[in-house]
């Protein structure tokens, strides 16, 4: 039947969490952790509040990056 399909997928977003050496770096490499913000996810709201993963935030935003990182990196 169609109820014996497991419809429901958690993100991997979800499943990085879970791990206790996540760094916000790896979270970032994500595509969908804009979605996953917006969406409310209680762990990673919960995670980006952490004090050093505001200051890391708070840096990338006023922080110029060095001018020989990749541009891909330095747009994120």
């Amino acid at each position: 039947m169609f109820w014996k399909f497991d419809l429901h997928s958690s993100s991997h977003i979800d499943t990085l969490l879970e791990r206790e050496d996540v760094t916000l770096k790896e979270l970032m490499d994500e595509e969908d952790v804009l979605q996953e913000c917006k969406a409310q996810n209680r762990k990673l709201i919960e995670f980006l509040l952490k004090s050093e993963c505001l200051e890391d935030l708070v840096s990338f935003i006023t922080e110029e990056p060095p001018q020989d990182m990749d541009e891909k990196i330095r747009y994120k």
